[in-house]
Parts: structure tokens; C-alpha cells; sequence
């Protein structure tokens, strides 16, 4: 597990340099913008379709 961590820093330290900005930037915009707003966005795709899945059932029930 360690290693694989330390896989993940490297990744990220070499696309902190490509995109010309630090670690820490990187770390901040993808755990701290970019996971939660994928999160809540497939939390609601999730949430519609629920929805619209039990709306499809009850018309069928009729």
C-alpha cells in the first residue's frame, strides 16, 4: 500500500510540474474542488434516475 501511495505522490508531483503549478495547489484543486463536485454531480445523476426509474414503475403498475 505504501508503494502505491508514494506511485500517486510521484503522478501527482509530475502533473503539479506540467501544469506549472505546486503540489499543494494540485492536492487542493483535486480532493478539494474536483472529487466533491464529481461526487455531488453523480449523487444527483444518481438521485434523477432513482426518480425517474420509480416513476417508470408506478405508470407500469397502472
Amino acid at each position: 500500500m505504501d508503494t502505491i501511495f508514494w506511485i500517486c505522490v510521484k503522478l501527482m508531483q509530475v502533473g503539479a510540474n506540467v501544469l506549472g503549478i505546486t503540489y499543494q495547489q494540485l492536492n487542493v484543486i483535486l480532493f478539494v474542488i474536483l472529487h466533491p463536485a464529481i461526487t455531488i454531480f453523480f449523487w444527483y445523476q444518481h438521485r434523477r434516475y432513482k426518480r425517474k426509474y420509480k416513476q417508470v414503475l408506478t405508470a407500469n403498475k397502472l
